[in-house]
């Protein structure tokens, strides 16, 4: 554009778009690269092969099938595949491919074709999310994200959707669209009566993708009978324990211990089920409790759990207090003239100071000398003329 304007090809008065200028040069064909040019990037073709040591998966745009409302969604298929036979451990069609709709997939395709060694995916919200790197590091399988813009790396998974687009959907009637159900029904009968019985032309000798994946299914780790693969993908979120010791989790208020108000929980979850079967809450690595949702109505007749003022006639008596030990004055307080000399100066008992003001005016010799107390007279004024108490109360 700067050289045609310098040449005198392009009038100084006419503005040139950048975009305008783009789409032309596509449209002609020259925006393209040569692929027969060299590139500095360095690719090479890999295959491994024992089974389940990779599974690649990546999501595709299906049809759209009709819900329960009657609107017609978009479906998109989740797929996974086997690298070094081809077998499609499991697929299916979702309504959205974000991280609840991928798990369900990855959880029925360990059930049929045990643990991968590593998972190969791109770097989708679904593949980047916490829950999927939680329930990877659970199981130990290795999680592993192509790098961004670059798709030859799943160059395989790419090949099989382009196999489901030329050989599946064609097929599709109006009764396999119907619903989600029928059209995975549909996609499953495809997959393990036509695709894994065809000749794989990427397979030595032109095996089969079962046949394949037949010869090392005895090396195939398959999950243990100890594992609970329920409670590996269950969700996980955090949350803090509020004042009227509930948490906050999808708009549903769970109800906890009063022991956690303030403090950080995990909540274990799982995001297909109803909120009524609770939550599993967990506090630094343990369990605590089965949280269920907060019943408003019946917290109207459930009694608060405070301190009482009453007796409990099945407690123990608590310990007497300790009484003033008024032969100790002399060593506790000292006289008038020595406190601040040894140290600060102690809080005194109307008692002793009433004491202490009799010895300095000559009314008592000595601090410890028996005396008969009268608390009602405590409050009587000094008289300051004579140093007396009115009326004398020992």
């Amino acid at each position: 554009m700067r050289e045609a304007k310098q040449l005198g090809k392009v009038p100084d008065s006419t503005v040139l778009a950048h975009s305008t200028i783009h789409r032309l040069l596509t449209r002609a064909g020259l925006m393209q690269k040569d692929r027969s040019e060299p590139s500095d990037q360095d690719r090479r073709r890999f295959a491994f092969v024992a089974a389940n040591e990779l599974w690649m998966s990546d999501v595709m745009h299906g049809p759209t099938v009709a819900t329960a409302k009657g609107v017609r969604r978009k479906a998109y298929l989740i797929g996974f595949l086997d690298d070094a036979s081809r077998l499609v451990p499991y697929c299916a069609f979702a309504l959205s491919e974000n991280t609840q709709s991928f798990l369900p997939v990855f959880k029925q395709a360990i059930l049929r074709r045990g643990l991968p060694k590593r998972l190969y995916c791109d770097n989708g919200a679904n593949y980047r999310s916490q829950q999927l790197a939680l329930v990877c590091a659970k199981l130990g399988i290795a999680l592993i994200h192509a790098r961004p813009y670059q798709p030859q790396g799943k160059g395989k998974q790419e090949r099989w959707f382009r196999t489901v687009r030329a050989q599946f959907l064609p097929r599709l009637t109006n009764e396999d669209t119907a619903s989600l159900e029928a059209l995975n029904r549909r996609l499953w009968t495809w997959v393990e009566g036509e695709y894994h019985q065809t000749p794989h032309r990427g397979l030595e000798d032109d095996r089969t993708p079962l046949e394949q994946w037949a010869l090392s299914a005895d090396q195939v780790r398959m999950p243990d009978t100890s594992l609970n693969l329920d409670d590996a993908f269950l969700f996980e979120a955090k949350r803090r324990v509020q004042r009227d010791r509930t948490v906050s989790l999808n708009g549903t208020v769970f109800e906890v211990d009063a022991l956690l108000v303030g403090k950080s929980v995990i909540l274990r979850f799982d995001p297909a089920a109803p909120p009524a079967r609770g939550v599993e809450v967990w506090h630094d690595g343990k369990f605590i409790v089965h949280a269920k949702p907060v019943d408003a109505y019946a917290n109207c007749f459930v009694r608060r759990d405070r301190a009482s003022r009453n007796l409990d006639a099945g407690a123990d008596a608590p310990a007497p207090a300790q009484g003033l030990a008024l032969r100790d004055l002399n060593n506790e307080i000292g006289h008038p003239q020595l406190v601040g000399a040894v140290g600060p100066e102690l809080p005194v008992h109307p008692v002793q100071r009433a004491r202490q003001c009799l010895v300095r005016h000559g009314r008592l010799d000595d601090l410890a000398a028996p005396y008969t107390f009268q608390p009602e007279l405590l409050h009587q004024p000094l008289n300051r003329a004579t140093g007396h108490l009115h009326p004398l109360a020992f």
